[in-house]
């Protein structure tokens, strides 16, 4: 059961009107989180994941704001099923305030019939070893 940690940096771009990170930005942290868990510890080339996003969730806690320090993003698999698994993440800020609450339903696609397909049992087994409960304790 793992809590995957990865440092995002924020980009002055990232800024709404009010000097907030823009609520869509948000969705880009995840996916960097995501990614990175899925190249790094699922063994995949990005452009090799057959994979997509089903449904995703962010709860704003509280605003970050634009800062030299990264922020923290902790992901961990939350639920895996026959087809699709699910992310769970909080998002921290530089002195480590949750920020955000998250989760990211991914489901195994196939390519050439553009359907879901069964995750395979390798990846499966490697979902399960870091399979974590709701709250990612």
């Amino acid at each position: 059961m793992t809590v995957f940690r990865v440092e995002v940096m924020r980009r002055y771009s990232d800024l709404d009107p009010f000097g907030h990170v823009n609520n869509v930005v948000y969705h880009d942290y995840l996916q960097e989180a995501r990614v990175w868990v899925l190249v790094n510890v699922l063994g995949g080339d990005a452009e090799d994941i057959d994979q997509v996003v089903a449904r995703q969730e962010v709860a704003f806690l509280r605003p970050l704001r634009l800062r030299p320090a990264p922020i923290t993003v902790e992901t961990w698999v939350s639920r895996v099923g026959g087809a699709s698994y699910d992310f769970s993440y909080r998002i921290l800020d530089e002195s480590g305030t949750l920020c955000s609450t998250a989760m990211t339903q991914v489901v195994f696609f196939d390519r050439q019939t553009e359907q879901p397909r069964r995750i395979p049992a390798e990846v499966r087994e490697l979902l399960l070893t870091h399979l974590q409960d709701a709250t990612g304790d």
